[in-house]
Parts: C-alpha cells; structure tokens; sequence
C-alpha cells in the first residue's frame, strides 16, 4: 500500500519538486535584489542572515532533524552570501525585472504526469478484467462436449437396438432352418456371417466404452484445469482490487500534497509581492539620491566659478565631503530592512 514518505527522507517527486521550486524562487529574489541594490558592505545583511542561520542550527541541534524551513534557511544564506556584491564592486542600474517563475508549471506538469499514470493503470486493470471475462467465456464452450457425450449414448442405443434387430433375425434363420432342411447349409454359412458380424459390431463396441471412458478421463482432467484456472482467476482478482486500494490511496495523497503547493504558492506570493514594493521603494531613494547629487554637484560649481583663487583648499573640502558622503551612504539601512522582508 502506498504511504506517503516523510520529509527528510521522501522519494516523492511532486514533493521534491515544491521544495526544489521553493528554494529557487528565494534564491532568485535574493540574487535578484543583490543585483539592484546599491555598492554597500553586505556586512550587516550577511551577519544578521548567518545569524538566523545559527539559530536554526541550535534549533536542529536541539530539536532533531532540520525542518523544511530550515534547509531553506541555509540555502537562502549561502545563495544571500554568494549574491551580494563586494565593497569595491561597480554601482549596477536599477531595473524592474521580475523574478522567474517557471516553478509552478513543473509542478503541475508533475502532478498531471502521476494523474496519467493512475489512468493508465486503471485502464490495465480493466483490460485485466475482460480477459477475464474472456477465459470464463471460452471456459463455458467447453460444456459443449456434453453434446458430444449425447450422441455417443445415441449411438450405443443404435448399435444395441441393430443387435436386437440381429437376434431377431437368427431366430427367424432358425424357425426357417427348421422349416428348410435343404437351406441347412446356406443357413448355417448365413449363421457363420451373421456371427462374425455379430463379432466385429462388439468389437467395435468395447472400442467405442474404451473411447467413451478415455474421453470421460480426459474431461475429468479438463475439468480440474478449468476448476485450477477458475482459482487462479480469483486470486487475481483479488490482487487487483488490492492494488485498486493502493492507486486510491495515492491518488488521496496527491491531492493532499496539490493542497499543499496551494498554501506555499499562496505565501510565495505575498512574498513576492513584498519584494516588489520594496525594489519600488529602492528605486525611488535611488533616484531621489541622484537628483541630489545632481543639485549638489551644481552647487560646487557655483561655489568654485565664485572663488576661483583657492581651488587646493575647495579641492580638498571637496575630498572630505565626498569620503563623509560615502561613509553616509555605507551606512544606509536598505539592505537590511529588504533582508528581514524576505
């Protein structure tokens, strides 16, 4: 009988696919948000990730085997760790590309393929069941050789009534023998004939009861074959109606697993609807920054067309903005905020 197999173990393949697909999509948004976010040390995302990392490890240590929501916990972190950018790497342009979500079609093409499969073992054992069908038909030809067995009693009764008709007929050779002494000899050449005739129809009679008792032999071994047959069919049957149960039951369980893509597609889409609105968010304070610098960049050279005489000591005012202004900007809480969400 089918049972569905547990989590750490499982050999499910809609199950492993869900979790597959579960994991790729976190995997895409974190890679997807490491790509649009701004030049920032990913000291402080990665330490509060490997942080919940850590917890979920203690949690395992003391609690058993990891959860599902753990094993996704550490891919996420090392995928998370792996994506984010390094200090030194070049600012990439924002864009708004959603993440892939090819995950749910293979899902369903999975469950339509075990679907397909529950089919076509139910149409086998429906064929099963007319061949069946079949055998007991062909077995109830058999009883035809009744039949047979009604005309060879027909004939015994032909051959005893031709031996009456016979007697019959040396009797009357007699009372004539009797009657004709000078048709004594052709009487007593007649008698001869007729005994010899006589000879061969019993001849012939013991051949057919012999014929007749092999025939019986050979039905009485027919007939423990059909009967051996007829045992066989049961236990088959018997089989298949245990292996109807067991495709029964997996189809409850498929639909017990559907159930669950549901929940988890559901909060895989909150999800991603959260992180949209975070990179609609980032995209605005990025494009807020840079009217910003534009202004601020204005502003300088105002500031440098009016003094035009101590540009050494406005260049090196200008060196110190622009180092505080970095360290503004490495200090900006968007990664982390954006890490907690997802």
């Amino acid at each position: 009988m089918f049972t569905p197999s547990p989590r750490g173990g499982s050999d499910d393949p809609s199950a492993l696919a869900s979790s597959v697909s579960t994991r790729r999509v976190a995997a895409e948004l974190l890679a997807a948000h490491a790509g649009e976010s701004s030049p920032h040390p990913p000291s402080a995302g990665g330490a509060r990730t490997r942080g919940a990392v850590a917890e979920a490890t203690e949690g395992a240590s003391r609690g058993g085997p990891p959860s599902f929501q753990q094993e996704t916990l550490f891919e996420v972190a090392d995928v998370w760790h792996e994506a984010s950018p390094p200090m030194t790497a070049p600012r990439q342009p924002p864009h708004s590309s959603p993440p892939s979500s090819s995950a749910w079609p293979m899902e369903a093409q999975a469950v339509r393929t075990w679907q397909a499969e529950f089919l076509q073992r139910e149409e086998s054992l429906v064929r099963r069941e007319m061949e069946a069908f079949a055998r007991e038909e062909r077995l109830a030809q058999r009883v035809a050789t009744d039949a047979c067995r009604q005309r060879l009693h027909e004939a015994k009764s032909a051959l005893e009534k031709r031996e009456r008709e016979v007697a019959q007929q040396v009797a009357a050779q007699r009372e004539e023998k009797e009657l004709l002494d000078a048709r004594t000899a052709e009487l007593d050449r007649r008698e001869r004939e007729l005994e010899e005739e006589q000879e061969r129809l019993l001849n012939d009679t013991r051949e057919q009861v012999e014929r007749i008792h092999s025939s019986a032999c050979v039905l009485q071994e027919k007939e423990s074959a059909v009967a051996q047959r007829e045992e066989s069919c049961s236990h088959r049957a018997a089989e298949l109606m245990l292996q109807r149960e067991c495709l029964l039951s997996w189809e409850a369980s498929l639909r017990r697993q559907q159930c669950q893509l549901d929940a988890q597609q559901a909060s895989v889409a909150e999800k991603l609807a959260a992180a949209q609105e975070l990179l609609s968010r980032e995209s605005n304070l990025e494009e807020l920054e840079l009217r910003l610098r534009e202004r601020e960049a204005s502003l300088w050279e105002a500031a440098a067309a009016k003094v035009p005489g101590d540009r050494g000591e406005l260049k090196r005012l200008l060196d110190t903005l622009r180092r505080l202004q970095g360290e503004l900007h490495s200090c900006e809480p968007t990664g982390n905020t954006s890490s907690e969400v997802l």
